[in-house]
């Protein structure tokens, strides 16, 4: 009967546990545009098929149940909403002192602070601080070092990203004390860590891209976003940006900033113009260049791009702008994620502020349907 009831017991703990499963792949949806979500989505379907598969066969263990990672993925979501600026999930930094590369859970403020979530009990943490495990597992502090390590190694927006601890429970103030004098700082979810302002940089110059010309100027981010285009594209981006609008999150960006870009930026935003802008969209361009300082291009890639391979997405003008940013020193702000993502595939992180991409769209008004 005990047996029984212990059987009981242990099949409702799963089926708990597939709801909790099925719960957090709706939870993932809204965060889908960020890259290293779908890996995590696909861990969790990978762990609801098992736990399903072994609910259906009658071959459910308490192992399959004390195994699951599902309690450290909703730490992980629970995490991720207080966090702003989030560029990266679950991602990879190579480490010299280990084979193995270190993986950052979240990677936020645009890549100047690294969080690792940590949804153990208290007593397994500081047990494992004291050495009091088996051999090989690794401790927080353990795990502090290889962030700190790491952090040294991959500087963002040229400088040091900040490390914080998410604790899903209270741990000792002694161990607090170490990992704060170690140079990392703790959090949980009752008390968050303060980011100073996303926005905020070392520099006051902020480079400016081409993308980000077009989107400042573009009848869509200038109150007239509630069309039908007869491109698909450009009907997602007015739907996207009824739902979010760009200028104020570039106003915000650009808030106490003295904007810059090199030549080859400009050139390109005057072409397009003459090429696609209607009369408002170059009438505010005209405006908006006045607050723009433009500079001669570059002559030589900065070092970080030394060795970077030229693909469908990394181009000669792209390129340049881009070095433009890295060598002042600056954010280049832009909507080109397909750069970026590329770039960092390639093991260099460029510092920038991505938008929202949007086109001009004021010619194509005219075969447009008004909502």
């Amino acid at each position: 009967m005990l047996e029984m009831e212990a059987q009981d017991k242990l099949y409702n703990e799963a089926n708990d546990k597939v709801k909790l499963g099925e719960d957090l792949k709706k939870e993932l949806i809204e965060f889908e545009s960020i890259p290293g979500v779908s890996k995590v989505q696909r861990k969790i379907q990978q762990e609801l098929r098992f736990l399903e598969k072994v609910i259906r066969t009658k071959t459910l263990k308490e192992n399959h149940i004390t195994s699951s990672n599902f309690v450290n993925y909703a730490f992980l979501i629970k995490t991720l909403r207080l966090q702003q600026g989030v560029v990266d999930i679950n991602s990879v930094f190579p480490l010299e002192s280990r084979d193995n590369p270190l993986r950052v859970d979240i990677v936020a403020n645009n890549g100047l602070k690294w969080i690792k979530v940590i949804a153990r009990n208290s007593k397994s943490i500081e047990d494992a601080a004291k050495g009091c495990v088996s051999f090989g597992a690794r401790s927080v502090l353990d795990q502090a070092n290889d962030y700190l390590e790491a952090s040294e190694l991959h500087y963002c927006m040229f400088q040091r990203p900040k490390i914080v601890f998410y604790f899903s429970n209270k741990i000792e103030s002694s161990l607090q004390e170490e990992l704060h004098e170690m140079g990392v700082q703790t959090a949980s979810l009752e008390q968050p860590d303060t980011d100073v302002d996303q926005y905020a940089t070392i520099s006051q110059e902020l480079n400016i891209d081409v993308t980000t010309m077009l989107a400042y100027v573009s009848a869509l981010t200038n109150g007239s976003s509630k069309w039908t285009f007869q491109e698909p594209l450009l009907t997602e981006q007015a739907e996207k940006e009824r739902e979010c609008p760009v200028k104020p999150i570039l106003d915000n960006i650009f808030e106490g900033k003295t904007l810059v870009c090199c030549q080859m930026a400009h050139d390109a935003f005057q072409n397009i113009l003459k090429l696609l802008g209607g009369p408002g969209e170059r009438e505010r361009a005209e405006e908006f260049m006045k607050r723009v300082t433009v500079c001669p291009d570059v002559e030589q890639l900065p070092a970080e791009f030394s060795n970077i391979r030229f693909t469908a997405k990394v181009n000669e003008r792209s390129l340049k702008i881009f070095s433009f940013g890295m060598q002042r020193q600056i954010f280049t702000v832009t909507s080109n994620k397909s750069f970026v993502r590329s770039a960092k595939m390639q093991g260099i992180n460029v510092p920038v502020f991505v938008h929202p991409s949007k086109a001009l769209t004021e010619g194509k008004e005219a075969t447009a349907k008004p909502l």
